[in-house]
């Protein structure tokens, strides 16, 4: 009869162990997370690869649930930690854990310079130059998760130090030591510069409401797309069922026509004469449209700077432009490359006089250049 029955020990290990099983993350939970995790990191490492001009490739991360402490220990040294704030779409906030070498790197290369020469720690310019690529691989980030939620990702703009982990858990108040977490992990490699990981720490009740709302996103679009299906199903069960009352009318009309000959009158159809190589439709769309403003710049030509040669411009300074003297000058017509010619003068403006226009595939070689 004992065997039977339970002892207190085991129903209160028995009742941990199914909390313990209800705050952990499924298997997937951690799928999602570690989805939406490779598309955003994989948009971070494109406006990287643009920053840095240099190979940015970002692995699929490792998803563990862990805690603040746990971290912490093993992350003992200074730390690249960068802080993003989500305000709308989703809330809360996570972190990303970049190490100090790697941060250095990027720092360096930011710079100017070829990232193996770096500086003993991380001073005030390269924290600088690390928070405009952090910024701009979290907004790339940002803007790809929007697209995956189908709605608006606000974020806060992000905020970048060079501290300990233990010393930024201290001073922060979003963040306990004790408090449950997840971790995701992803391998990073610039060029052979850099073969690390990268961490982002994030609460697990942030991306549990995550993968809820991904999930209900989802779902929603699905029934929409069903919904739209059963329209246009109905609708057309609707015109089968309206063909044969429409073909009755039509062989009624008929017969009346063959028993009273000569009440239908008929005449020719005079049409509107067209001019060779003439579309009447494509006239009117362009008439539609003639009205609308453009935007046209001449480009005497374009040079590439790093951001340390942009900070020490000032007046007087002299840039050398990728354009030879007296080489034709490009004009863009909303950004796009349309036509090459010369700059002229008009009295006392300056103007632009035509001598080419550019074909698609010249325009293609633009932009790739």
């Amino acid at each position: 009869m004992s065997k039977e029955i339970l002892s207190q020990e085991e129903i209160d290990a028995l009742l941990e162990s199914e909390a313990k099983e209800k705050s952990d993350l499924t298997p997937d939970e951690k799928d999602v997370i570690g989805e939406v995790g490779n598309i955003s990191m994989g948009a971070a490492a494109t406006a990287l690869h643009n920053i840095l001009d240099r190979s940015v490739q970002i692995t699929t991360p490792q998803v563990s649930l862990t805690t603040l402490s746990s971290v912490i220990k093993e992350h003992q040294k200074p730390l690249v930690l960068v802080e993003v704030g989500y305000l709308s779409g989703l809330q809360g906030v996570n972190l990303l854990v970049v190490e100090e070498r790697d941060a250095a790197v990027i720092a360096d290369l930011m710079l100017g310079g070829e990232g193996k020469d770096l500086p003993g720690e991380i001073g005030e310019m390269q924290l600088s130059a690390l928070s405009e690529a952090m910024n701009q691989m979290i907004g790339s980030a940002s803007t790809s998760m929007s697209q995956i939620f189908n709605r608006e990702i606000e974020i806060s703009p992000p905020t970048t130090e060079y501290i300990t982990l233990e010393d930024k858990v201290e001073r922060s108040a979003k963040f306990e030591s004790q408090e449950e977490i997840v971790q995701i992990s992803f391998r990073i490699s610039i060029g052979e510069l850099v073969d690390s990981t990268i961490v982002q720490l994030a609460p697990k009740d942030f991306l549990k409401d995550l993968v809820q709302k991904l999930v209900a996103g989802q779902l929603s679009l699905i029934e929409g797309a069903e919904l739209k299906n059963g329209k246009e199903k109905k609708a057309s069960s609707r015109e089968k069922e309206t063909e044969p009352e429409e073909k009755m009318g039509n062989s009624k009309v008929e017969m009346e026509e063959k028993k009273s000959p000569g009440t239908v009158k008929a005449q020719k159809m005079d049409f509107e004469e067209l001019e060779p190589g003439t579309d009447i439709q494509d006239q009117r769309s362009i008439e539609l449209i003639r009205d609308i403003p453009l935007q046209l710049t001449v480009r005497l030509g374009r040079a590439r700077k790093t951001i340390k040669e942009i900070l020490e411009l000032g007046k007087g300074s002299i840039i050398e432009l990728d354009r030879l003297a007296g080489e034709d000058v490009d004009l863009l017509v909303n950004g796009k490359l349309i036509a090459k010619g010369e700059v002229v003068v008009i009295e006392e403006n300056f103007a632009f006089r035509i001598k080419k226009i550019i074909s698609p595939l010249e325009r293609i070689q633009d932009i790739e250049s």
